[in-house]
């Protein structure tokens, strides 16, 4: 096991197009979905080949905070960052790799990774990261990419440039595209999902957040480097991505591809191609549908591209093309009945 490499774990989304069985109370990191666990253990397991507990950090929100400590006894309570309120990715990592110079580590690399993706195999999971740890440790902010099998227009992009050796130069950023141009990436062969997992020096990304972000570099060294953090100090951070803030204005990033299979478990649709599912299904005449009716018979007939969901005292129909309002539908009863999300 390499001894200067941290796993930082964004915990802290609300996962709002996974709702009924996503709610504010539990979120779905903190769900078993895919089986073997909550997708936060899940997450920590494969981590396990390049790091200690010790050497682990969890970024979630301060609400989160015992299911956190319950789902994780191994990590240190320490280790558990809470957030008084969401600040996007920026803030988060800036935190912990503040948190880690605090510790003499600023020369270590972080393992930045969501908490809430399907990645197989742990294997390959493992040694695409070991390969962008080594121009990470040569002061590159390294990303990975995977290689599109469908013109997916819900995903942000990486554009590949030349070779460096073991790794490719990030030409660009592109954001989530529409079909047309989607098409055009696939066919290409040059452009990659951007996945949202980094690798590179603690204090390689504080100089970039330093350099790009100054406003965000001030307000982090008044939140500190404690597990815990004034709310009002927190909440007057910018809200601002990674990817927007630092990795599209940055010199000196560079691409692996991954050696896993991944998707990022987003919607419904999504937990389909996962295999997530429960309850009994009989199908007649009818296909590509996600069934969660926990132990229950759901009959489906004459339909596809559909989502069944039960969860508690709610019944989701929803069809494919409708699974990215789902966040505004739940926003939309936030107000009206924030008992059920």
């Amino acid at each position: 096991m390499p001894d200067n490499i941290w796993g930082i774990v964004l915990a802290g989304g609300r996962g709002t197009r996974f709702w009924p069985v996503s709610t504010r109370a539990r979120p779905k990191q903190f769900i078993d979905l895919l089986g073997g666990g909550t997708l936060l253990q899940q997450t920590v397991r494969r981590l396990g080949a390049l790091c200690s507990p010790a050497r682990v950090l969890i970024v979630t929100g301060a609400e989160y905070s015992a299911l956190a400590r319950e789902q994780l006894p191994g990590i240190p309570e320490e280790n558990i960052l809470l957030e008084p309120c969401p600040r996007n990715t920026s803030a988060s990592i800036g935190w912990a790799a503040g948190v880690m110079a605090s510790r003499g580590a600023a020369g270590d690399l972080m393992a930045v990774v969501p908490s809430d993706h399907s990645i197989r195999p742990d294997e390959g999971f493992t040694s695409t990261l070991l390969r962008a740890a080594v121009p990470a440790s040569e002061g590159w902010l390294m990303t990975l990419g995977i290689r599109p099998d469908r013109p997916a227009t819900g995903y942000g992009y990486l554009e590949a440039g030349e070779s460096m050796g073991g790794f490719l130069r990030v030409v660009s950023f592109r954001e989530k595209p529409d079909a047309a141009t989607a098409a055009s990436y696939l066919a290409g062969g040059r452009h990659f999902w951007n996945a949202g997992i980094f690798m590179w020096k603690a204090e390689a990304i504080l100089e970039e957040i330093g350099r790009l972000l100054p406003d965000l570099a001030s307000g982090l060294t008044a939140v500190g480097t404690g597990p815990g953090c004034d709310p009002e100090v927190f909440g007057a951070l910018p809200v601002i991505s990674i990817d927007y803030g630092v990795m599209e204005k940055a010199g000196r990033v560079g691409m692996v591809e991954a050696a896993f299979e991944w998707d990022d478990v987003g919607d419904w649709p999504a937990a389909r191609r996962a295999g997530i599912a429960r309850g009994g299904i009989l199908q007649v005449d009818s296909g590509d549908c996600t069934v969660w009716n926990p132990g229950r018979l759901t009959v489906i007939l004459g339909v596809r591209g559909l989502s069944i969901v039960e969860a508690g005292d709610v019944t989701l129909v929803m069809s494919d093309e409708y699974s990215q309002k789902l966040r505004d539908v739940v926003a939309e009863l936030e107000r009206e009945r924030p008992d059920l999300v």
